[in-house]
């Protein structure tokens, strides 16, 4: 009998945290393969390695391998070779299987690592299958679809390509794969991945799941009820929907019921975050608005753009609805108080600066003003765009950038893990890239997280001030006073992204006050600009008061602006103001513009989920709040 160890190894899966993913996708496929009697009869399955420790002691626990498979992502692949390098020094017959999404479909991962003996490309379940029969039995590899191996010191083979057409495997949660690892390991809270359907009808450049060129088929209705009980009954903290796009058919109500239904039921899961569907706006509003009613979905809706460039979205294979529906759907969100955010993506073939920041401010635009995230431009092995000849054609230039890893201890991930991020193309520069990931870094922090967004807010509506011009200015003001508190916080981000650009580790941002937790470069300036508040906006007024707002309008925005932000420990503050600011903002957010109405009154500004010191102050506000409406007082009202 041949022992077999599968390796899934995620971000969060380190011990210096009390949280780790269950390796669904090894679960998957060890589920898979143990139907084959073969298998039964010839291997034994020994454990999953999901917990990122150290290679040495993980290879050093293993009972003589003979075979250890390897699922890869971005966030494991050095990590995984690593292991299999040290697997190969104790063990040198044990055979090493890497297979996933950072596979690419050629010999390179061959070429560059003996440690390395077979390669699998694409859905793994049924490949894995017959590899592992082909193993007990000595049969020709070549029968096995999907795989590339070594047929001599630098000769390879790739053999036939064929698509898995059924989801019809076994659950490694109902199966039990999972019940002995999570009963082992009482003092960690698991998260895990919740898979309803498999496969993308988009063809996005950018994508890898479009490649697979396989039509979108359904899970049974009943294996995902029973799975989410499962995950109930194992009190899973955290799920992340696995589908390209939740609520593309209407079934997805059912299942969003059963996740209600046992979240009220038991409290668990305690959270979930799904991929939407980009073109079922109704059941995806209605999906949302069902996780609202018990608090489980922390992000909401994803409003998928990407860029709003058509130049872009041309070259990408996308294409996006009229902004006045976007506009009006996300009024009808925000009315319902319900959460909704957008990802763009910097680097895609055809953007420019201009175009970059317009699309930035065109979230503003329509109404998206709290939530949304930038990406740099991953080049994957098996997209569209990572093949030679679109790279070729687009002017894609490429460097080997070190993932970040936010909200972690600064020494928690001894190897690094990296992508190819795309920063120069035919139509943007390397120094404009710079300029574009700066500023959208800096509006994340001065507008989405509220530093002067009232200012932006009044002046996009009353003076006309497109929000673009606004914030490119601001960065224009920085570098003209670089001796600034607030330049000094803008020259870290830009500087950062500077060296990133170039291949050079980015910098592990730490505040002291939260304690050895690095932060990302939007979430470092909102730190300190909180600590060093009236400096901060004392350095920003000059730049604000060179639009000329009336001097009683400027004085009530700066008071409201200071003092709707959440502090540390502070419960509640009372302002006078002349104006409505609040209403006018409020409705501004809902996008029902109006002017602003003189009104003197006094107004009650209260957190009512203050929290205390800075450490609880970074992690509920600015990680687990990200931002965004987190960043404000909720209950703000005229005193009595």
């Amino acid at each position: 009998m041949k022992n077999v160890y599968f390796v899934q190894v995620d971000v969060s899966a380190t011990y210096n945290h009390q949280t780790a993913y269950l390796p669904y996708t090894a679960g998957v496929l060890a589920a898979a393969a143990w139907e084959s009697e073969t298998v039964k009869e010839n291997f034994v399955f020994k454990d999953f390695v999901f917990l990122r420790e150290d290679v040495a002691q993980v290879a050093g626990r293993m009972e003589n391998p003979s075979v250890v498979a390897f699922s890869c992502y971005s966030w494991n692949t050095e990590y995984n070779k690593a292991l299999a390098r040290e697997i190969k020094k104790l063990y040198p017959n044990c055979i090493n299987i890497f297979g996933g999404h950072n596979v690419p479909d050629d010999f390179t991962m061959l070429e560059e690592n003996s440690c390395i003996d077979f390669l699998c490309h694409g859905e793994g379940e049924d490949t894995v299958k017959k590899l592992f029969e082909a193993i007990a039995l000595g049969t020709d590899f070549g029968e096995v679809p999907n795989i590339s191996y070594r047929t001599g010191i630098t000769e390879y083979r790739r053999t036939q390509t064929v698509c898995q057409k059924t989801l019809d495997y076994p659950s490694p949660y109902l199966e039990g794969w999972f019940d002995r690892l999570v009963d082992e390991h009482p003092d960690i809270i698991f998260n895990t991945i919740l898979e309803t359907s498999r496969g993308c009808p988009n063809q996005c450049a950018y994508c890898d799941w479009g490649m697979l060129k396989s039509r979108v088929r359904l899970f049974p209705l009943e294996r995902i009820v029973a799975e989410v009980q499962w995950m109930a009954d194992h009190k899973i903290a955290f799920v992340w929907g696995a589908d390209a796009n939740f609520g593309m058919f209407d079934r997805d109500l059912e299942i969003a019921d059963a996740l209600v239904e046992v979240k009220k039921k038991t409290g668990y899961p305690e959270r979930m975050r799904m991929n939407y569907a980009k073109n079922k706006f109704e059941n995806v509003f209605a999906i949302v608005k069902k996780f609202k009613e018990c608090d489980f979905d922390r992000i909401g809706a994803t409003l998928s753009f990407q860029s709003m460039s058509p130049t872009v979205l041309k070259n990408i294979g996308r294409t996006n609805k009229d902004l006045d529906f976007y506009k009006n759907l996300l009024a009808k969100y925000n009315k319902e108080n319900m959460k909704a955010y957008s990802e763009l993506i910097l680097g895609l073939p055809g953007e420019t600066y201009e175009s970059f920041i317009k699309g930035v401010c065109t979230l503003f635009e329509i109404g998206l003003h709290f939530v949304y995230d930038v990406y740099g431009c991953v080049l994957l092995p098996n997209s569209q765009m990572g093949q030679k000849d679109y790279v070729e054609k687009h002017g894609l230039k490429t460097v080997r950038f070190e993932l970040a890893r936010p909200h972690y201890q600064s020494d928690a991930f001894a190897i690094p893990e990296y992508n190819q991020i795309v920063v120069q193309t035919n139509t943007m520069s390397r120094e404009m890239w710079i300029r574009s990931y700066t500023f959208a870094f800096l509006t994340k922090s001065l507008h989405a997280s509220g530093l002067v967004r009232a200012f932006a807010v009044y002046l996009r509506i009353i003076m006309q001030i497109p929000y673009e011009d606004f914030y490119d200015g601001i960065m224009d003001y920085f570098e003209e006073n670089p001796d600034l508190f607030a330049s000094k916080l803008y020259f870290q981000t830009k500087n950062n992204v500077s060296d990133q650009s170039l291949g050079v580790p980015g910098k592990k941002y730490i505040f002291e006050p939260c304690g050895d937790v690095v932060w990302e470069d939007n979430e470092i300036f909102y730190l300190n600009a909180i600590a060093g508040l009236e400096e901060f906006y004392e350095d920003i007024s000059p730049y604000l008061k060179s639009f000329n707002i009336e001097n009683d309008v400027f004085d009530d925005l700066m008071v409201y602006q200071k003092n709707i932000l959440r502090k540390p420990g502070e419960e509640q503050c009372e302002i006078d103001l002349n104006y409505d600011i609040h209403g006018f903002l409020t409705d501004a957010y809902v996008n029902d513009y109006h002017s602003l109405l003189p009104k003197k009154h006094r107004l009650v500004l209260k957190d009512t989920r203050t929290v205390y010191g800075w450490p609880d102050f970074g992690k509920f506000v600015v990680w687990y709040g990200r931002l965004g409406r987190a960043s404000y007082k909720d209950d703000v009202r005229p005193a009595e």
